[in-house]
């Protein structure tokens, strides 16, 4: 039978990526956030008073995917280092080497608490713009400058209210989201399996099975987060009925990577349709019940889905002086990435104090910004983006006032509306967020410095000064190695170490030891932040990230056997046989990166090709697996 064309099209626009769409209900708080602090202080004290206020509304960039009580924190915290921030900056307004100190500090350190702390939103970018500006403007005093850092926070105590404590949304929306993309990522994995039918090559699906393998990591994460809020809680229905469903999704992903190759029986036709649906309900904040999706034990399948319970295999709740000892640990990459971006940011200080541009806190900023973004975009494409955005920003608002001076009502007016469309795009848009936002900085600047060069001035320094800062940006990136290759070794070893030590402990003594699985759980998350972080630091692809990929997969999909592993007789001569097997892949990993001669070298070195067959079947393929992918990773075209 010929298929009908319409049945066809439709099939081909399911597997389009949804468009993303804009954030109304975050713009509209963005705009009342933004009108309640620059319009009162500019009612009342000027707008070159107000301009301050409106720069702590730079806050609501940040903590819009974390779960609320968490946001509220993270926030706050972040909401006092843009009033240090801006501190700082003001006293080292016109000293050159002051300003060179203070901005590279302020850059090291926000981007260190920021993405240590896995707080969502641009970096340290904003907190560096708003030490920025406080440089550019004219020195101020003592007095002057703590009555400007307080309308600052001022600004910033309004956007965490409209953002943390005014939000109407649902209590749990953005791991209902993870959860939902995580659902439809498995959806379009298995849907792409599905169709090619039982033996396709790995490779032909290798994107779909990454991104769906990213999702569920993220859900879980999401998940994870919900638990660092303000105080220690229970888990409610909700956090509950969600970590069941991650649970039965890795079910259901581990019958799907059965069924890629290997000769793997063919996926029923309506999981990808079901897996969608659940998702969709999920999305809309309905609970998730057993019946919502698929799971591993229907039509003859596996075993049914493990019955892991809360909060496994979410590590315990961890102390700071725990997360601080991660932070220094060699296998962490945000000590690297935080000095190199105060290294660029210092650099670019220096040497725009000695070429006549408006102000070299502006050349600063980017340097910065093509340093600064999320994970798989390189500084190269960062600031190409960031640069084509900032030009048309610029072009607009030069043309609009070449000749017009706003007056204190229109400044207000139209900062307040970019602003609010700058929140409302989504984070990916990167050039559309530049379009909007550098108005608004202009407009703010042009504000706290009435009597100075313009708004047509400004906007045409402001390009020149941003593109200067972004080609030393990209310079600092291509001279300065991003995260050292002996941080990402350690990453890798210490990923298959602890979770050798959990398959170990799970042999021993045939159930689960909570202590080494969580102990597991963190070290492969820690590999999972290092594969995210080493695309971004990369101005052009040493393909460290594809040879990351197969031993990420591999240890993974090691670490989901011992979790969901049931009960079984203990087993120490095969414990110890296990152990041995993984301990000297952990051993090698230390070498080099996957696939390296090094590492290859240390492996044939009084060791077998190949790990001696477990006595589970399943066990043995996924040792011979990490084996393979330490060894030599097939790495994608």
């Amino acid at each position: 039978m010929i298929p009908r064309p319409e049945g066809a099209l439709r099939r081909g626009l399911r597997r389009l990526p949804r468009p993303p769409s804009l954030d109304r209900g975050r713009a509209v708080r963005a705009l009342f956030a933004f009108a309640l602090a620059f319009g009162s202080v500019t009612a009342v004290a000027g707008a070159e008073y107000g301009a301050f206020a409106a720069m702590g509304c730079y806050l609501d960039a940040y903590g819009m995917r974390d779960p609320r009580p968490r946001r509220a924190l993270l926030t706050a915290l972040l909401g006092g280092g843009f009033v240090l921030a801006f501190f700082a900056g003001s006293l080292a307004a016109g000293h050159t080497w002051a300003m060179v100190a203070v901005l590279s500090l302020v850059t090291a350190a926000a981007t260190l608490f920021v993405d240590t702390l896995r707080l969502s939103g641009p970096g340290g970018y904003f907190v560096l713009l708003v030490a920025a500006l406080a440089a550019f403007l004219p020195p101020a005093d003592l007095t002057e400058a703590a009555l400007r850092s307080g309308l600052v926070a001022l600004g910033a105590a309004c956007a965490w209210l409209f953002n943390s404590v005014g939000r109407r949304s649902p209590r749990h929306r953005p791991e209902q989201r993870a959860a939902a993309a995580a659902l439809e990522e498995v959806a379009a994995f298995a849907r792409v399996v599905g169709e090619a039918g039982p033996g396709r090559p790995e490779g032909s699906s290798a994107d779909a099975h990454r991104r769906a393998c990213a999702s569920l990591h993220r859900a879980w994460t999401a998940l994870d987060d919900t638990r660092k809020g303000w105080r220690p809680h229970p888990p409610d229905a909700r956090q509950l009925a969600l970590h069941a469903l991650l649970i039965r999704l890795e079910g259901v992903l581990a019958v799907v990577e059965q069924s890629l190759g290997g000769g793997g029986a063919a996926l029923p036709g309506r999981w990808p349709h079901r897996l969608s649906e659940a998702a969709g309900r999920v999305r809309a904040g309905h609970l998730p019940g057993p019946g919502s999706m698929p799971t591993a034990a229907e039509d003859g399948r596996a075993p049914s889905e493990p019955a892991a319970r809360w909060p496994t295999p979410l590590p315990p709740r961890g102390s700071p002086g725990a997360g601080l000892r991660r932070l220094s640990a060699l296998s962490s990459p945000y000590p690297a990435v935080a000095l190199r971006v105060g290294l660029a940011v210092a650099v670019g200080t220096t040497i725009a104090a000695f070429v006549p541009v408006l102000h070299p806190a502006w050349v600063a900023v980017g340097a910065a910004a093509a340093l600064q973004g999320g994970p798989g975009r390189r500084p190269g494409q960062r600031a190409g983006t960031r640069l084509a955005g900032t030009v048309v920003g610029v072009g607009v608002t030069a043309a609009v006032f070449h000749s017009y001076e706003p007056g204190v009502g229109v400044t207000v007016g139209l900062a307040t509306a970019a602003h609010g469309l700058s929140r409302a795009v989504p984070p990916t848009s990167l050039f559309a967020r530049m379009l909007f936002s550098t108005p608004v900085a202009l407009l703010i600047v042009d504000a706290a410095s009435r009597g100075g060069p313009g708004l047509g001035t400004l906007a045409a320094y402001r390009l020149l000064d941003l593109g200067l800062g972004l080609g030393l940006g990209v310079a600092t990136a291509l001279l300065v190695p991003g995260i050292p290759r002996r941080r990402v070794t350690a990453a890798v070893h210490g990923a298959v170490a602890a979770t050798g030590s959990a398959l170990r402990e799970r042999l021993r003594a045939g159930k689960a030891e909570p202590r080494s699985e969580a102990a597991a759980w963190q070290a492969v998350a820690d590999l999972w932040t290092m594969y995210d972080a080493v695309p971004a630091e990369e101005i052009r692809s040493t393909k460290t990230a594809d040879r990351l990929w197969p031993a990420l997969l591999a240890v993974r999909r090691l670490l989901v056997w011992v979790l969901a592993a049931p009960p079984a007789p203990p087993a120490p001569d095969e414990a110890l046989r296990a152990a041995a097997e993984v301990g000297a892949l952990a051993q090698a990993a230390r070498a080099g990166l996957p696939g390296s001669p090094a590492l290859r070298q240390v492996l044939s070195t009084g060791r077998p090709t190949a790990p001696a067959p477990a006595a589970d079947p399943e066990l043995s393929a996924r040792l011979a697996d990490l084996h393979r992918a330490l060894a030599r990773p097939a790495l994608q075209a």
